[in-house]
Order: structure tokens, then C-alpha cells, then sequence
């Protein structure tokens, strides 16, 4: 379903992406990523139902206007910013389309969840230096509390949803 990733884990700066690399190829009848593009300059929009964070988009007036497909080979790599508007279009095709999805931040991008063990967030640097001195950007904040009824998989926390934007219109 619509969501954006930013939602799941907001952060002190949005300097987030995510890269996705193809195992499979990647087109629109097995489940391509869709995309709307310029959409992480906007709005961060509501991920709750009935109270509860689902892990997608549940405002009505949300349409998906203006998405395109992201197709990749097998190989190919994928990338979106983290408050970009993004879904899976339903995979119809019975073949697979597996995905290894990666997500990069800044070293000074702190979660606003909590960065756990500290050696530990430091040991996932991969370029910068370690900093107790979060930068802090004025981005729109939606945090993800109350939790899922079902965490887990975004998969578990959106099966809770009760209007499916991109399953009805494939169905």
C-alpha cells in the first residue's frame, strides 16, 4: 500500500534514503515499485487507523495522482527518499519479485524513537563520523505511536487496513 517510509522511523533531519537492489526483474505486473515523483518535498500524511499506526497512507483524499512505475532489472538498484510516496502495485504475474531494501542516513540523523545501544548505532556508519550533536531540521514529524496492532513486516502492519488504495484498483 501508499506509504511513505518516514513514517515508520522519523528522524531529527530527513537526509534518509532507501535503496532498493533487484534479485528479480522488477515491472509492473510482478508488483513494481510506484513512485510519485517530488512527493518527499510535501506533506508527511497519516498513517493511523482507528488510533493505531497501519504503516500506510489513510487519508480519503489520498489518490496516488501522478505515480509512475519503477521498473529495474535484475541486478538494477532502486533508490527514494524517505518521505516520497511509494507502494508495490499487486503482483500479478506469479513470478517473483524479490528486493533487498537497504536504508542510508546521515551519520547526524538521529531517530527521534531512540537510537538504542550506542556502540551499536555508531557501528552501522558506513561514511562520517560518530556524533552525540544531532542536527536538528524543521521536516514535518508524524511518529509512529500508538504502535501497530500487528507488528512486524509492513506487510502485518498494513493487513489491519480497512480501504486498500492500491489493492482496489488492481481487484
Amino acid at each position: 500500500e501508499w506509504h511513505q517510509d518516514w513514517a515508520f522511523y522519523p528522524h531529527t533531519n530527513d537526509d534518509l534514503l532507501a535503496v532498493g537492489v533487484c534479485i528479480d526483474d522488477m515491472v509492473l505486473d510482478n508488483g513494481a515499485l510506484l513512485v510519485i515523483p517530488g512527493s518527499q518535498k510535501g506533506p508527511t500524511m497519516d498513517h493511523h487507523q482507528e488510533g493505531r499506526f497501519c504503516g500506510a497512507v489513510t487519508d480519503p483524499s489520498f489518490s496516488g495522482k501522478g505515480a509512475v512505475v519503477v521498473e529495474v532489472p535484475a541486478g538494477g538498484i532502486s533508490i527514494h527518499h524517505v518521505r516520497a510516496f511509494h507502494g508495490s502495485a499487486p503482483n500479478t504475474s506469479g513470478a517473483q519479485r524479490r528486493l533487498l531494501l537497504l536504508q542510508y542516513c546521515a551519520a547526524d540523523a538521529w531517530p527521534l524513537t531512540g537510537a538504542g545501544d550506542w556502540d551499536k548505532f555508531n557501528s552501522l556508519i558506513l561514511r562520517g563520523e560518530p556524533t552525540n550533536v544531532p542536527r536538528i531540521k524543521d521536516v514535518p514529524v508524524r511518529m509512529p505511536l500508538p504502535g501497530a496492532l500487528r507488528g512486524g513486516s509492513i506487510y502485518e502492519n498494513q493487513s489491519v487496513l480497512e480501504k486498500k488504495i492500491l489493492r482496489r484498483k488492481a481487484g
